[in-house]
């Protein structure tokens, strides 16, 4: 197996159990500490992403992309550039918590719609749990050295092991009838607990010098443009990703912020198969242009974009088919009923952003960064305002499609130019394939649920049942489409298939 598809493989197991996770204790904070304290958390989490992605300064990206780069042939540079990235990392992290502390009180005056928590319980939950959750700024730096080195295994153990940890810890904290701030502490001590393993696994792959915050302007100077583009692409993207839930946040009460941002980041979470695969392809795609491999380096994109493409399709069904019973227990089957269409349109844009990850990594890497911040900037101007007025108009459901919007934005702007200028394609031929996909998607899965839904059977047997027929559908007409180079790579994964080929050869 190759280090690409072992890297993906990792990246893939680690999200997917973070996707179970991150909804384990959910019940048990939505139905112990109310509604508003679950929206509280979850408006404090967006914040402090908003926050990190502004202010990350494209310093993680442009980490992965030298060390994967440089690693055997300059190493002394290579530890430079994560020194000088450590430097910038702590003391952005210090001075942006010094700030949400300070202003935690006028946060939560202007902006949060409060019911029946008082003003001062927000505010110290705020302060506690944001400054704990900055730590996720110096964290995507440790992060980046991994993936930059290609051992995406250690990230997800520390991911999937400090999630674990704080999703029992909340659950036993609210079992034995703890408060809410024990809540709020102990999720707090489970982020120093994921900074803490992060530092100490970094070592044993990395001098603790090259750990410590240092300053080189040789770095600076080298990576000052790259890094001036990530920084824009990342704080803008970011935005874009989470205004929905902030203009939710200021319309609408706390409490349905809570819950719409956790519908909001079930879907996101089902991003784990692009993800998986964009991380992984990222220092490979880097390596490989660096030593001008340029047809290893296309055939690589195209069986990655491929996969992306006919894989996510079954993903974001599932989630469809799966938001009315799952949102129904978890907090209430009213909420559960009002949280399906903008669901299914959460996952209808998703889809969309999942299949423009290869493409992104791509266009990084051969060094084009300019082409998406030009996309998000023009986006500020035309999805942001209609951003704002779809929510007003349709609540949650506008919120939802605003997503949708600004991905077909980027369909529209960002695919032509990194199809011509990056991957040197025609557009259409880049539109032809995800038409392909959405159209048997379509074909299989719109037509089991439009059946269920005309028979009014949208309970979890039918829903079960109508998914299944669906993905039996689905997986026989994409075997035809993905090709035959991607089936005997898909195919070499497998178990039985790697017993074979190491097993002794018969005799003759």
């Amino acid at each position: 197996m190759s280090r690409l598809s072992r890297n993906i493989l990792y990246n893939l197991a680690g999200q997917a159990l973070l996707f179970v996770l991150s909804f384990v204790a959910v019940r048990f904070v939505f139905r112990q500490l109310g509604a508003e304290a679950f929206g509280i958390i979850l408006f404090t989490q967006t914040v402090n992403f908003l926050l990190v992605a502004v202010l990350e300064l494209g310093i993680s990206s442009t980490t992965v992309r030298e060390i994967s780069a440089h690693l055997h042939d300059d190493p002394a540079y290579v530890a430079d550039v994560f020194r000088t990235g450590s430097l910038l990392y702590w003391t952005g992290y210090a001075v942006l918590a010094a700030v949400l502390i300070v202003l935690a009180p006028l946060l939560v005056e202007k902006w949060i719609n409060l019911q029946a928590l008082d003003a001062t319980t927000a505010t110290r939950m705020v302060q506690i749990l944001g400054v704990a959750t900055l730590l996720a700024l110096p964290r995507s730096l440790y992060a980046s050295l991994f993936r930059g080195l290609q051992r995406m295994a250690f990230t997800n153990v520390i991911d999937v092991g400090t999630s674990a940890l704080q999703q029992l810890g909340v659950i036993l904290i609210l079992a034995y009838h703890g408060s809410l701030f024990a809540v709020i502490d102990w999720i707090a001590v489970s982020y120093l607990l994921g900074i803490a393993a992060y530092v100490l696994m970094a070592s044993r792959l990395v001098p603790w010098r090259t750990l410590l915050p240092g300053f080189s302007a040789t770095v600076v100077r080298r990576n000052r443009r790259f890094a001036l583009h990530m920084m824009s692409i990342s704080a803008l993207a970011t935005v874009h990703t989470q205004a929905d839930k902030v203009v939710v946040s200021k319309l609408m009460p706390v409490g349905v912020l809570g819950y719409y941002s956790f519908a909001s980041a079930v879907v996101t979470r089902a991003t784990m198969v692009s993800s998986a695969v964009a991380q992984a392809a990222f220092p490979s795609f880097s390596d490989l242009f660096h030593r001008s491999q340029r047809p290893a380096l296309m055939s690589q994109y195209g069986k990655l974009q491929t996969l992306i493409s006919f894989s996510m399709v079954p993903l974001y069904a599932a989630i469809t088919f799966a938001a009315l019973p799952f949102f129904g227990y978890l907090f209430t089957p009213a909420i559960g009923q009002r949280l399906l269409a903008p669901t299914a349109l959460l996952c209808a844009g998703f889809y969309l952003n999942s299949t423009l990850a290869v493409p992104y990594v791509f266009s990084l890497a051969v060094g084009k960064p300019e082409i998406s911040v030009r996309q998000n900037v023009y986006a500020v101007f035309t999805v942001l305002p209609a951003t704002v007025v779809l929510v007003a108009l349709f609540g949650l459901v506008g919120a939802a499609a605003s997503w949708v919007l600004y991905n077909l934005f980027a369909y529209a702007y960002g695919v032509p130019r990194i199809c011509r200028e990056c991957l040197l394609i025609s557009p259409s031929s880049w539109y032809a394939q995800i038409a392909r996909a959405v159209a048997l998607g379509a074909a299989t899965y719109g037509t089991a649920w439009l059946l269920l839904a005309y028979f009014e059977r949208l309970t979890l047997p039918y829903l079960v049942a109508g998914y299944a027929a669906g993905s039996a559908a689905f997986l026989l007409g994409a075997y035809g489409f993905i090709g035959p180079e991607l089936r005997h790579t898909l195919i070499g994964l497998a178990p039985f298939h790697r017993r074979r080929v190491s097993s002794p050869a018969s005799p003759a």
